[in-house]
C-alpha cells in the first residue's frame, strides 16, 4: 500500500510541481474558477447559490478528469459509491441506495435526464457523449424530485440545439483495440427551429480471457444516438423534443468466481456421515476473496445441479473434483461466450411558456422503452469429473436441447426484460420581484415491466423426462421460457404513481431566505409472477394469485439559508436544512413466499439534518462547500439469496457524516481540487438470517442443502438419524425437506414409523433464536444487526486533482491533470462477516490536453488505473444453488489512449 501511495504522491507532486516557475509571475485578481449553473431547484441557479449538497461537472470537466460513464463519478463526488447488481445498477450516496433486488423494487438515488425520472435506465452500461453537465445532488429530495430519491439523485443534462451551425467528431483509440466514435451536429433551421444530433460508438476488446478457447470475453458493442429538436415560436415559448437510442451487443457478464471449497463434514458428533456427506456441504466456506485459498471451485455436490444429478444417478460426485483456478483474475473458464443485449428509446418533449415576466409554465412529457436479453455459463468453471456410462449417457454423452451433446456437468442463467415508462410532469414557477417565490406542479408516472430470471442445467432435463413425464421439455437451443426441464422465474408489474408537490420561497431580508417543501405521494403497486415449474407437469407459467399495495406519503423539506458579509470572503453561503425522503415498499417473488417468507416488505423513510457553508474566497480563486449531516433511516430496505431468487425485508439505521469539496486557483492556469467524504452508519434495528452463514458458528446446528436452498438441522438429530438404519441416505437427499418427508423416508428404509418420527423430531429441534420454514425445518440461526455498518459505506472518500495550462504560440495551449481517488475498506453485505470486507482501495488518473481553439482542434492523452492494480472493488456471493461462489467486480485495468477531436 505505501508504494502506491507514493506512486500516487509522486504523480500528482509532478503535476503540481510543473509551474513552480510561474508562482513568481503576479497572479491575476479576477476570478480564475468558471461559475457552473445547475438545475438542482428545477430553476437555473449557480452552484454556489444552491443551499444543497451538489456536485455538478461540466462537459470540459467530465472530459479532463477522464469521467466517461456514471461509474467514473465516484472518483469525484464525496461519499458517493457505485456497484452493479443483478437487475440494477446500485449507487448509494451517504450510504443510501438499493440493496433489494426487486423487479418492484425502487432504486434509492433516483437517476433523471433532462429532469425526467428514468425507473429503468442504462446509465452503468452506456458512455457520457454531449452532455450540457451531470449533477449529483446529495441527500433526500422529498419535494421536486420525489420518489425514490432517499439518497439523492443523479440528473444528466443533454446539450441542445441553438441558433449556431456548429459540430464536432472524435476519434478515440486505445488498448485492447478500443475505438470510440463521438459527434454532434447543430443546424439552425430558420428563426424558430434548431436540430441538434449526437451520436456515440464503442467497440473494444474484453478484459478478461477465457482460458477454455483462450479468447477474450467482457467485450463492448455498443451504439448511442439522440436527436435534439428545439422550436422557440415566439420569444415565449421554447420546446424540444428528443429521441435517444441505445443498443448493445456484446460478452459483457461473465465475472471470476472465487471459493474455498466446503467438501462436507466426514462425521457429525463421532459418526460417520457416508452418503449424507453430499448433503451436508453449504458450496463454499464462509471465507474472504483475500484468502490464498479462495482460488478453489464450489463443491457441486450442493448445486442446484449437482444435487439433480446426484439423486438421479447421473453424477454420484463433485463435478469439480480436485479442480482451481487460475490466480489470475482477470481469468475465467466459461463455456461459450456470454450474450448482453439490452435495447433502450427514450423521447421527451419539454415546453417552457412564459405567461408573463415573472411566471413560467412547464410541461415535461416522457416515454421510455427497455429490453434486455441475458444468457452465459454459469457452472463456476469447467468441470474436471465426466459421466460415467449411465441410462442418461450411452457413451458418456448428455444430450440436452439447451446445451447440446455435453460430457460433464454444466449449467446456465440469464433471463428477459421489458418495460415501459410514461410520464407527464407540469409546473408553474414563479421568479416576481417581491419576497415571495413559488414553484408548484405535478407529476404522473405510470410504469410496466416483465422480467425472467432463468437456471438451467443438463442434468434437469434428463430427470424431468423420468421424473414427471408430462413435462414440457423446450426443444429449443434458444429457450423459449415455457419449458419446465429449467428454472424459471416470471414477475410481471406495474407501477401507478401520482404526485402533487410546491416549494414556496420567502427572501425575508436581503441576505435570509427560507424555503418550505411539501410534496404528496400515490403510489399504487401491482404484481403477479410465476414460480418455479420445474419439474412439474404441463408447459408454460402457473401464476400466483395477484398482488396489490398502495402507499401514500407526505414528505418535503425546510431550508434556511443565509449570505453574510464575512471579511474573510468574498460570498458566503451558510444554510440548514430538515427533509423527509421516501420509497415505496414491494413484493416478494413466489419461490420465496412458497416458503412461508413474507410476501412483501415495507416502505423506506430518511429524515436528514444539514447544515453546509459555501464559501467564494481569494477575489474568486479558491471555492470551499463544507457539509455535515445526520440521517434517521426507517425501514431500509435490504435483500438476500433465498431459492435462487431474494427475499426483501426491512431494518432501521443511523447516519452521520462530513464532506469537504474545495476548488483552488492560487495562480493563473492551475487549478487544484479536493473532495472528502466522511460517513459514519450503524444499523439500529434489524434481525435477519445470514443465507451464507446460517449456523453463525453455533455448533449445535449444521449445514443441510436442498434444491430450494440451504437450511440448518440440529447436530444431535443428524448423528442419531445417521446411525439408524438408511439414515444416511435419506440424509443426503432429504435433509431440508421437513420432518414428515424425513419420516416417510426413514420408514421406508425399515424405521418403524414411532422411530422414524422420533428421529426426525430430534433432528427438526430448535431453540427459540432459530427461525423457521413452513415445513419445519430451519432457516438458520438469526443475526441481530444492531451495531452493524451499512453496506458498501466506506468511513473515508478522497479525491484530489490537479491540472495545469500552458499558452503557446500560434493559438494552442497544453493541459496537464492528475486526478486521485481512495476509499477505505467497507462491507459488501449488511451481516458484516469477516468474509464481507472489501479491503481499502485507490485509483490514478492522468491526461494531457493539445488544444488550439482556433482551428478547434484538441488532442487527448489519457490513462486511467496507472498503477495497473487488479483491484477488487466489490463482489456478490452466489444463491446457495449455485454454489455460494465469490463474484468479483474488478477496477478496469490499466487504460491508455488518444482522441482527437475536431470542432467545425
Amino acid at each position: 500500500m505505501s508504494q502506491r501511495l507514493m506512486l500516487s504522491a509522486t504523480a500528482l507532486a509532478l503535476v503540481l510541481g510543473l509551474p513552480q516557475l510561474a508562482l513568481a509571475q503576479e497572479a491575476s485578481k479576477g476570478s480564475l474558477i468558471d461559475e457552473l449553473i445547475v438545475t438542482a431547484q428545477k430553476r437555473e441557479e449557480s452552484v454556489q447559490d444552491v443551499p444543497i449538497a451538489v456536485s455538478a461537472f461540466s462537459e470540459q470537466a467530465l472530459k479532463a478528469q477522464g469521467i466517461d460513464g456514471a461509474g467514473n463519478l465516484v472518483q469525484s463526488v464525496p461519499n458517493l459509491t457505485f456497484t452493479r447488481r443483478a437487475l440494477r445498477t446500485n449507487f448509494q450516496i451517504r450510504g443510501v441506495g438499493a440493496q433489494l433486488v426487486s423487479l418492484s423494487g425502487d432504486d434509492g438515488v433516483g437517476i433523471h435526464e433532462n429532469n425526467v425520472p428514468l425507473t429503468a435506465n442504462r446509465i452503468a452500461d452506456a458512455e457520457f457523449y454531449d452532455v450540457e453537465r451531470v449533477e449529483v445532488l446529495r441527500g433526500p429530495q422529498g419535494t421536486l424530485y420525489g420518489r425514490n430519491a432517499t439518497g439523492g439523485v443523479v440528473n444528466i443534462i443533454s446539450n441542445k440545439p441553438n441558433d449556431q451551425r456548429s459540430g464536432a467528431l472524435t476519434a478515440e483509440f486505445g488498448n485492447y483495440n478500443s475505438l470510440k466514435y463521438q459527434g454532434y451536429i447543430n443546424l439552425p433551421l430558420g428563426d424558430k427551429f434548431a436540430l441538434r444530433a449526437a451520436g456515440f460508438a464503442l467497440q473494444r476488446d474484453g478484459y478478461t480471457t477465457n482460458r477454455l478457447n483462450g479468447q477474450d470475453i467482457d467485450s463492448r458493442d455498443i451504439w448511442a444516438g439522440r436527436v435534439t429538436l428545439a422550436f422557440n415560436p415566439t420569444d415565449n415559448l421554447r420546446t424540444f423534443l428528443l429521441w435517444e437510442t441505445f443498443a448493445e451487443d456484446d460478452s459483457r457478464g461473465a465475472r471470476k468466481q472465487l471459493c474455498v471449497k466446503d467438501p462436507g463434514p466426514t462425521s457429525v458428533l463421532g459418526v460417520a456421515t457416508g452418503a449424507a456427506q453430499a448433503g451436508l456441504t453449504q458450496g463454499c466456506l464462509a471465507a474472504s476473496v483475500y484468502d490464498p485459498n479462495a482460488y478453489g471451485t464450489t463443491n457441486q455436490l450442493s448445486t442446484f445441479s449437482g444435487i439433480i444429478a446426484r439423486q438421479i444417478g447421473l453424477q454420484p460426485q463433485d463435478s469439480f473434483l480436485g479442480k482451481s483456478v487460475s490466480r489470475d483474475l482477470r481469468e475465467v473458464e466459461v463455456v461459450g461466450q456470454p450474450i448482453y443485449r439490452p435495447r433502450t428509446d427514450l423521447y421527451e418533449f419539454n415546453l417552457e411558456w412564459d405567461l408573463t415576466p415573472g411566471l413560467t409554465f412547464t410541461s415535461l412529457t416522457s416515454y421510455n422503452e427497455n429490453e434486455n436479453y441475458s444468457r452465459g455459463d454459469s457452472t463456476g468453471g469447467y468441470s474436471s469429473v465426466l459421466f460415467g456410462v449411465t441410462p442418461y449417457t450411452p457413451g458418456g454423452i448428455l444430450n440436452d436441447p439447451q446445451f447440446g451433446a455435453t460430457d460433464r456437468l454444466q449449467s446456465e442463467s440469464g433471463g428477459i426484460g421489458h418495460n415501459e415508462q410514461v410520464t407527464q410532469e407540469l409546473r408553474l414557477q414563479s421568479s416576481f420581484d417581491g419576497a415571495l417565490n413559488f414553484n408548484i406542479g405535478g407529476i404522473y408516472l405510470d410504469y410496466d415491466a416483465m422480467s425472467i430470471t432463468y437456471v438451467a442445467t443438463n442434468a434437469a432435463t434428463a430427470a424431468l423426462k423420468v421424473l414427471v413425464p408430462s413435462g414440457y421439455v423446450d426443444p429449443l437451443r434458444e429457450p423459449d421460457f415455457t419449458g419446465h426441464n429449467y428454472f424459471v422465474s416470471l414477475t410481471e408489474y406495474k407501477l401507478k404513481s401520482k404526485a402533487v408537490f410546491g416549494e414556496v420561497y420567502w427572501q425575508a431580508t436581503d441576505t435570509l431566505r427560507a424555503t418550505l417543501g411539501l410534496r404528496y405521494t400515490d403510489d399504487k403497486k401491482w404484481t403477479r409472477g410465476s414460480g418455479s415449474t420445474l419439474f412439474t407437469p404441463g408447459r408454460g407459467p402457473v401464476f400466483t394469485a395477484e398482488q396489490r399495495v398502495q402507499f401514500k406519503e407526505t414528505t418535503g423539506r425546510f431550508n434556511l439559508d443565509w449570505k453574510p458579509d464575512l471579511p474573510f470572503t468574498d460570498e458566503t453561503l451558510v444554510y440548514g436544512s430538515y427533509s423527509k425522503g421516501y420509497k415505496g415498499g414491494g413484493f416478494n417473488p413466489p419461490g420465496v413466499v412458497a416458503l412461508g417468507l413474507n410476501p412483501s416488505y415495507a416502505p423506506e423513510f430518511v429524515n436528514a439534518l444539514e447544515v453546509g457553508m459555501k464559501n467564494t474566497l481569494m477575489d474568486g480563486q479558491l471555492l470551499l462547500n463544507l457539509t455535515a449531516f445526520s440521517y434517521d433511516y426507517k425501514g431500509y430496505q435490504i435483500g438476500r439469496s433465498v431459492n435462487r431468487s431474494v427475499y426483501n425485508e426491512n431494518i432501521d439505521a443511523k447516519i452521520k457524516g462530513l464532506e469537504l469539496e474545495s476548488v483552488w486557483s492560487p495562480i493563473e492556469n492551475l487549478k487544484l481540487n479536493a473532495n472528502i467524504g466522511y460517513l459514519d452508519t450503524k444499523i439500529e434495528q434489524g434481525v435477519v438470517v445470514d443465507t451464507f452463514n446460517r449456523t453463525r458458528g453455533d455448533s449445535t446446528y449444521i449445514y443441510g442443502n436442498s434444491t430450494s436452498g440451504g437450511c440448518v438441522v440440529r447436530a444431535t438429530g443428524v448423528a442419531a438419524i445417521l446411525a439408524a438404519p438408511g439414515g444416511a441416505a435419506t440424509l443426503a437427499n432429504r435433509v431440508c425437506s421437513g420432518p414428515t418427508s424425513v419420516t416417510a423416508g426413514l420408514v421406508a428404509a425399515g424405521n418403524t414409523p414411532a422411530t422414524a418420527a422420533a428421529l426426525a423430531a430430534g433432528m427438526y429441534s430448535y431453540g427459540s433464536n432459530v427461525s423457521l420454514y413452513t415445513n419445519g425445518a430451519g432457516e438458520g440461526v438469526r443475526q441481530n444487526l444492531k451495531g452493524n455498518e451499512l453496506p458498501n459505506a466506506p468511513k473515508w472518500t478522497m479525491s484530489l486533482g490537479a491540472q495545469y495550462r500552458w499558452e503557446l504560440e500560434n493559438g494552442w495551449n497544453v493541459t496537464l491533470r492528475g486526478d486521485y481517488y481512495r476509499q477505505t475498506e467497507s462491507f459488501m453485505r449488511y451481516n458484516n462477516a469477516s468474509f464481507d470486507r472489501i479491503q481499502a482501495w485507490d485509483n490514478l488518473n492522468a491526461s494531457l490536453i493539445v488544444a488550439n481553439p482556433d482551428i478547434d482542434l484538441t488532442f487527448q492523452m489519457f490513462v486511467k488505473n496507472a498503477m495497473d492494480e487488479d483491484t477488487i472493488v466489490g463482489f456478490d456471493i452466489a444463491d446457495e444453488n449455485l454454489g455460494s461462489t465469490r463474484s468479483l467486480f474488478l477496477l478496469d485495468p490499466r487504460i491508455y489512449g488518444i482522441s482527437i477531436t475536431k470542432g467545425f
